[in-house]
């Protein structure tokens, strides 16, 4: 997921940790619409139309781009995904402040995450960093306020961080399947990965800090497991395209304790 305006951050993706990737994975930055008020809205534009020139990586839709608008923005990511790419065996969300390892991913997808699958029955799941028992936020003025009317429950259906987490492409059909069953609305990790979820039964397996970093730098030494780091991704403040390469390389070349 990224932001009209973030240019610096897909740029830096693009300059670390995209780099390991191969054929067989397929990167694309989800951006909305202008808003309303959007300034020097042509130009941006225009910067938008030459960097997907140069680039060719963007997924566009035509909805404002916008924090009250996320779960049309993660509706158009699946839906392209289901369009383009409906045979990826795994589909993975992160938003534009996340690193991560794909060599590491694919290590631990077939050394575990395979694994784990094969043994839920319906063969669905998704994986991260999951949140549990978490109850909705009724004040108006809140950023993650959310009415009655987009969800009566006193609880959250368990459901993963949006920071970053993957599912298999059963996990994103069957969830998809559903989308008509469930009230939309604007916090798309709870939307998709809860309430979907709970609707199409998919699992949601919990790998909180040991695959799934939350907003903490790494350490010198770092768990491992076989001599391979158990940590694939973590998400930070970014204030340069610069700072994803020092990061990557810096995650990329952990060692063990």
């Amino acid at each position: 997921m990224s932001r009209r305006e973030t240019f610096y951050k897909r740029m830096g993706i693009r300059k670390s940790w995209a780099k390991d990737g191969h054929d067989g994975i397929i990167i694309r930055f989800v951006i909305g619409g202008p808003k309303l008020e959007e300034k020097n809205s042509t130009l941006l534009e225009n910067k938008l139309k030459e960097e997907q020139k140069n680039f060719g990586d963007l997924i566009r839709y035509s909805i404002e781009d916008g924090y009250n608008n996320l779960h049309f923005k993660m509706g158009a990511a699946y839906q392209w995904q289901q369009k383009f790419c409906s045979n990826a065996e795994f589909v993975m969300k992160t938003d534009d402040d996340t690193i991560v390892d794909l060599p590491r991913l694919e290590f631990w997808i077939d050394k575990k995450f395979k694994y784990d699958i094969a043994q839920i029955p319906n063969k669905a799941a998704f994986f991260g960093m999951r949140l549990e028992n978490l109850p909705p936020i009724r004040d108006p003025g809140h950023k993650w306020y959310v009415s009655y009317e987009h969800f009566p429950g006193k609880v959250f259906p368990n459901y993963m961080q949006g920071a970053s987490y993957f599912g298999n492409g059963k996990a994103i059909k069957l969830i998809m399947q559903h989308t008509k069953e469930a009230i939309g609305f604007n916090m798309d990790d709870i939307l998709f990965t809860g309430t979907l979820a709970e609707i199409a039964n998919v699992s949601r397996i919990d790998y909180a800090w040991i695959h799934f970093r939350g907003g903490n730098d790494l350490i010198d030494e770092e768990h491992c497991e076989g001599g391979i780091p158990t940590v694939l991704t973590y998400f930070k403040q970014f204030k340069k395209k610069e700072e994803y390469i020092e990061s990557y390389k810096e995650m990329h070349s952990l060692s063990c304790f």
